[in-house]
């Protein structure tokens, strides 16, 4: 199945684009999609989407699928459909 993943920021950056098309098998869920995309956009993105009880120096990741939060889903278990939209980003603050 596909779903379109977009992302802004860093993360575009790290995968080249801000729109891309991702194939997945049926019944993956977001941990799987971000799994899929370190072997597209590379190693580095790991970092990135580490848990965060895992060695991160970096900020939390936050995923919108069909533009819920998945922290109101099944968090990175959320499984994903056919057609879904995906936005991954690092939210920025500041003042």
């Amino acid at each position: 199945m596909k779903v379109t993943v977009r992302s802004i920021s860093l993360i575009k950056a790290l995968l080249g684009r801000d729109d891309l098309g991702v194939d997945v098998p049926a019944g993956t869920t977001v941990d799987g999609l971000l799994t899929r995309l370190i072997d597209i956009g590379g190693q580095e993105l790991a970092s990135y989407f580490a848990l965060p009880k895992e060695e991160s120096a970096y900020a939390p990741l936050r995923v919108m699928v069909n533009g819920r939060d998945i922290a109101a889903l099944a968090g990175r278990g959320t499984v994903l459909g056919e057609g879904d939209d995906v936005l991954i980003f690092i939210p920025i603050a500041g003042g």
